[in-house]
């Protein structure tokens, strides 16, 4: 590698660490006032209303029923959490990645720790949009609150053949070494 080709490469590294500490902080600051939200609902259920990011329609269904509100709010709350779980487990492996020597354990496991994530994130949305639209129909009015698309169980997969793909150059390099 060139010394041209490393500087482009630690540059575009520390953009993309600069990145992903932006959004790790974005969702942190997102999962805070949902979480506000939800404890000023128990109190004042219109002041609720008055929080940024937080849908109409999710306080018409707090008028409806508190529990089915207080079910829903807890998919919201815990696929942000884990958004931002995924988000930060990203900036780690963008920290501790050595491009000297990629192919770590760490990483690996990094990876494999991002692609579960993912995967949760996937079947825990999915979960919530069929409580979600089966309570649409229940109220007649649509929801359209928790969106979870099935990109995420496509990129899971992806990031997990990474991480073994990376558990497989693991080997190959404690294989070399053995040799030599």
């Amino acid at each position: 590698m060139t010394m041209k080709m490393k500087s482009k490469t630690r540059t575009v590294l520390i953009v993309l660490r600069v990145l992903a500490w932006l959004g790790v902080f974005g969702i942190a600051l997102n999962l805070g006032s949902q979480v506000i939200s939800f404890i000023v609902s128990f109190t004042n259920p219109v002041a609720s209303k008055q929080i940024p990011g937080i849908p109409q329609n999710l306080f018409n269904l707090l008028k409806y029923d508190f529990r089915s509100y207080a079910y829903a709010m807890s998919f919201i709350i815990a696929l942000s959490a884990m958004f931002l779980y995924v988000w930060y487990q990203v900036t780690m492996l963008l920290t501790n990645l050595n491009i000297k020597n990629p192919f770590t354990a760490q990483v690996s496991r990094k990876l494999e720790g991002i692609a579960y994530g993912l995967l949760a994130i996937w079947g825990v949305g999915f979960i919530g949009e069929q409580y979600v639209a089966w309570l649409s129909k229940r109220m007649g009015d649509p929801l359209n609150i928790i969106t979870v698309k099935g990109e995420f169980l496509f990129i899971a997969g992806i990031v997990y053949i990474i991480s073994q793909i990376f558990k497989y150059g693991i080997e190959l390099q404690e294989e070399n070494q053995q040799t030599i």
